[in-house]
C-alpha cells in the first residue's frame, strides 16, 4: 500500500507546513490502519529530493513522539542541510541539472528566515542524535549538488548505530529515479529500493 501526501508547499506555505502535513498524515494512517488494510507494524516512509527531507523530518518526529516504529526510511537523493559548501555542491554547481543556486533559492523559500538553525525537522543532519531511528535505504546521483548530504547522513545514521544501506548510480544526475524509459538505472534503481523494502518489512 502506497500512499502518497499532497502536502503544502513553500513559498506560500514555508516550513513547517510541509513537514507538520506528512506528519499529520503518517498519525492518520497509524490511527486508520485497520480501515485501511494497512499492518501498522510494518509502515514505512520514503521520498526523493524535497520529500526525502520530509521523510526524514517525519521519521525523526516519530521516533520523538513515539508516534510508530517506523521499518524503515528510503531517501532518494535527500536534501537534508543548508551546508552549500560540501564537496558535491561545490564540485556538481552548475553543468548537471540541479544546480547549487537553484538548491539555495529553494532553501530559502522553504525557510523564509524564519526557521532555527539547528531544527532537526528542517535540517535533519542536525539532529542531536541519530539514535533508534528506522533502517535507512539511501540511493545517491554521482553527479548532483545533493550527494555529500546522501554521505553525511548515512555515516551519522551508522554511528549511532541505525542500519543503513547507501547505493550511489554512477553517470546519473539528480532526479534520474523517475527516468523510467529514459535509463535503466532508474529502473534498477526502483527494484533496489523494492528489494531492501521487502527485507526490512517481511
Amino acid at each position: 500500500t502506497i500512499i502518497s501526501v499532497n502536502y503544502q508547499k513553500s513559498p506560500e506555505h514555508p516550513f513547517p507546513k510541509p513537514s507538520d502535513d506528512c506528519y499529520e498524515t503518517l498519525k492518520w494512517v497509524v490511527d486508520h490502519a485497520d480501515q485501511l488494510g494497512v499492518d501498522p507494524t510494518k509502515i514505512g516512509v520514503g521520498g526523493d529530493s524535497a520529500g526525502a527531507n520530509l521523510a526524514a523530518a517525519v521519521a525523526l518526529k516519530a521516533r520523538d513522539e513515539k508516534l510508530v516504529e517506523l521499518r524503515f526510511q528510503m531517501l532518494i537523493y535527500p536534501c537534508l542541510d543548508t551546508d552549500f559548501q560540501t564537496d558535491s555542491y561545490l564540485k556538481y554547481a552548475e553543468g548537471f541539472g540541479l544546480t547549487t543556486k537553484a538548491m539555495q533559492w529553494f532553501w530559502e523559500n522553504y525557510l523564509q528566515d524564519k526557521t532555527p538553525e539547528h531544527n532537526p525537522y528542517a535540517r535533519p543532519i542536525k539532529a542531536k542524535g541519530h539514535q533508534n531511528l528506522a533502517p535507512a535505504i539511501i540511493v545517491a546521483a554521482e553527479y548532483d549538488p545533493l550527494t555529500s548530504d546522501s554521505y553525511k547522513y548515512a555515516e551519522q545514521l551508522k554511528d549511532s548505530g541505525v542500519s543503513v544501506v547507501l547505493k550511489e548510480y554512477p553517470g546519473m544526475i539528480h532526479g534520474f529515479f523517475t527516468l523510467i524509459g529514459v535509463t535503466q538505472k532508474a529502473n534498477d534503481a526502483i527494484d533496489y529500493c523494492s528489494a531492501k523494502i521487502v527485507e526490512l518489512t517481511l
